[in-house]
């Protein structure tokens, strides 16, 4: 781990794994003290972190080898076999630069949570961001005990390490959100009792409200897109997902009037209906009913990380005319037109991929200003109706610009 600071020497790790290969050759390992192995009488600059033992085991050729962990219980990191390069590494990687990392520490729960099931799931990208969070983290809070990061005062210090960051909202933002997660999954363990980062709130509003994407603005962009950039705006308008998800969905994806993936994001899977503005997209669009949905002018895909595509859409939003919305806006202006439309919540994160148990998250995308205007027509159309009950359903249809579920 990068955070750890060593007032002796940048390379103790490298010694360690020196020393260990040393012993492992002169064949003067380890003296087992029940299921534990500790290197008592090892030389100073040979130490190992405080909280690594070692289990014996007897091959059937009869040698005894040991094999490392650090920690206890269900958090345990395994090392592999002392001696061999794979337990070197592993004791370089948990050593970071040489400090032995304290049990019952914030610094030992990171460690904890690095190993974890839950962040070997993570997207390479968002691990290498969560590490570079981590490692902020481990700085500053690494040596607090666990009767600290339970204490009330903890959540002054979290907020005080925020507040020094105001200058860079949005860093500090990510921080803290790097923070609650790693002190929520440290709860759910049962090494710690509370999160005292769940009730730090953000510096950074979003103005996502109020970026949705205008009629005017799509139109324009519509009219000034070629064939293929046309699809990407009709398929991002009706379905709401992120714009990687989009540029490796495929036409298999689509079946029985239904678009489903699973975001690469969270790993959600949902399922969007099929409108009749998409449908109609799609079919004009179909030369190739195999592989990505969304390719480029000469057939041939995007790049799944957005490179060359981004371009594309800049380029037609220029000469459209379309300035203060971006692609990533069509997921606001999707959840907006939805619930004006008479989606419920529900409905909407079904689609969107937000949690059941957290559907205000939505209110971050929603234009209330739109939605307002629209619920104000909706009822409008609905008073209409119900004076003249011929004309009701058009004039509800009419208000929206297209059908409740569409």
């Amino acid at each position: 781990m990068a955070a750890f600071h060593n007032p002796s020497s940048n390379h103790a790790s490298h010694r360690w794994a020196e020393g260990l290969r040393d012993q492992g050759a002169q064949g003067a390992v380890t003296r087992a003290k029940g299921s534990r192995d500790a290197l008592d009488q090892a030389p100073a600059h040979h130490a190992l972190p405080k909280g690594v033992w070692f289990q014996p085991k007897t091959l059937k050729d009869g040698a005894r080898v040991h094999y490392g962990y650090y920690g206890r219980g269900a958090g345990s990191i395994a090392l592999g076999r002392r001696g061999t390069p794979a337990f070197d590494s592993a004791l370089a990687k948990l050593g970071g630069r040489g400090l032995a990392v304290a049990p019952g520490t914030l610094s030992n729960l990171i460690g904890r949570y690095r190993a974890s099931r839950e962040f070997s799931r993570l997207r390479a990208v968002t691990k290498k961001d969560y590490r570079g969070k981590l490692d902020l983290i481990q700085a500053r809070f690494g040596s607090l005990t666990i009767a600290e990061i339970n204490a009330q005062t903890f959540a002054e210090k979290i907020f005080a390490w925020r507040d020094e960051q105001a200058t860079t909202p949005r860093q500090a933002d990510y921080g803290i959100q790097v923070l609650k997660l790693l002190l929520s999954w440290s709860c759910r363990r049962g090494y710690i009792e509370v999160n005292r980062a769940a009730r730090v709130e953000r510096l950074q509003r979003s103005r996502r409200g109020g970026r949705s994407w205008s009629p005017a603005q799509i139109q324009a962009f519509l009219d000034a897109a070629p064939p293929h950039m046309q699809l990407a705006m009709s398929l991002a308008l009706e379905t709401g997902q992120r714009q990687g998800d989009l540029l490796r969905l495929c036409w298999s994806a689509i079946a029985d009037g239904v678009v489903q993936l699973m975001q690469s994001k969270t790993g959600v899977v949902v399922a969007i209906p099929v409108s009749v503005e998409l449908q109609s997209a799609l079919d004009r669009n179909s030369s190739s009913r195999s592989g990505r949905i969304l390719v480029k002018a000469d057939g041939r895909p995007w790049d799944s990380r957005g490179n060359g595509f981004r371009g594309a859409w800049r380029e037609v939003c220029n000469a459209a005319g379309v300035s203060g919305v971006t692609f990533h806006d069509l997921r606001g202006t999707f959840i907006t037109r939805k619930l004006a439309a008479g989606w419920t919540p529900v409905e909407v994160a079904m689609c969107t991929g937000h949690a059941l148990r957290d559907l205000a998250s939505l209110d971050t995308y929603v234009d209330r200003g739109v939605l307002a205007r629209a619920l104000a027509a909706r009822r409008q159309a609905t008073s209409r109706a119900e004076r003249s009950p011929e004309g009701g359903a058009s004039n509800l249809a009419m208000a929206f610009g297209h059908g409740t579920h569409g």
